[in-house]
């Protein structure tokens, strides 16, 4: 799926183990990374350069750009939550039973007809006719083997319930389910993590500082932006309301300093906000390279501006 320092890799899609039916990860919408906002644009035209486009932006005649090796940008929002609650185990398994109507799985979009929950899992199941035959599909989610969990908003969606929760599963694929509104996604995400938590799984939360999904450089792209593999890592996607969005990151920008020390892995940018953190600074600076283009003789030519960001430190908690 998306990830790297956060979880892993983006672009896995929400899917379950259906009974007659197969559903391949690559064709369900996943939690996904946003457009640039327009803060962002500003900084690449500052520098003489257009935002990557996207193919419904792209100018009629003018040829589009390649962007294989880049991480794909997505029209659906993942949003930055803890999911931090004081619930028990017994107050979460309510929860979840109580959100039986207010939850759909993410491709099917049919009320659960059965749902069983217990501090150790969430088993559901709904039918649908086909003609004289019933079919059904199931999920099953064991609270011990989670290892992710995303809230998720898909504003394109031409469907109801545009809110939903994605749960990653240990050597499994994710589940993704649908909500009619944000808080009924929280809810249930906030239940999942008590459960999770209470069985000792290993479960991956975003760093709340920065907020961004971060992966290492490929030799393409370290070559196309004219850097070693090693002088920097990427964004795969930025989590909405987080200090990286603030402070105007978009997915595909190159991360190469933070507060002057050089940036090779995730880690090395934690820990610099952390440090810079614990010294009472109320920002940071972390430099990097963008990804734009402009247009030269109805052609897109890629080129790489070099950006400066301020980020602010949320000086409460810390690098998880």
């Amino acid at each position: 799926m998306k990830h790297s320092s956060l979880f892993k890799h983006y672009w896995w899609a929400a899917l379950v183990s259906v009974l007659f039916l197969a559903m391949s990860c690559a064709s369900a919408p996943s939690a996904q990374a946003p457009s640039a906002p327009q803060s962002q644009a500003a900084v690449a035209s500052s520098s003489g350069a257009l935002p990557a486009p996207q193919p419904s932006s792209a100018q009629p005649g003018v040829a589009a750009p390649k962007s294989d090796i880049w991480p794909k940008i997505y029209d659906d929002e993942t949003y930055l939550t803890t999911f931090d609650s004081s619930w028990s185990e017994g107050e979460a398994v309510g929860a979840i039973k109580n959100l039986q109507n207010a939850m759909v799985e993410f491709n099917a979009g049919i009320p659960f007809s059965e749902l069983d929950v217990d501090p150790y899992g969430l088993r559901a199941k709904w039918s649908w006719a086909e003609g004289s035959f019933i079919k059904s599909a199931n999920l099953i989610i064991p609270f011990d083997q989670v290892s992710y969990i995303l809230l998720e908003h898909y504003p394109a969606l031409n469907k109801d319930y545009k809110w939903g929760l994605l749960v990653g599963i240990a050597n499994a694929n994710p589940v993704s389910f649908r909500t009619p509104t944000r808080d009924a996604a929280e809810r249930l995400g906030k239940a999942i993590l008590v459960l999770a938590k209470a069985r000792g799984a290993k479960v991956s939360l975003p760093n709340v500082r920065f907020g961004a999904s971060l992966g290492p450089l490929s030799a393409a792209q370290a070559q196309a932006a004219g850097i070693l593999q090693s002088g920097g890592i990427i964004i795969s996607w930025v989590f909405k309301e987080s200090p990286a969005e603030k402070a105007g990151f978009s997915p595909q920008d190159i991360i190469t300093k933070a507060d002057g020390k050089p940036v090779q892995k995730s880690d090395d940018l934690f820990s610099a906000i952390d440090e810079a953190a614990a010294a009472g600074k109320k920002e940071i600076k972390i430099d990097g390279i963008r990804r734009s283009y402009r247009i030269d003789n109805k052609m897109y030519i890629e080129i790489f501006v070099p950006v400066t960001f301020t980020l602010a430190i949320e000086q409460a908690g810390g690098a998880k």
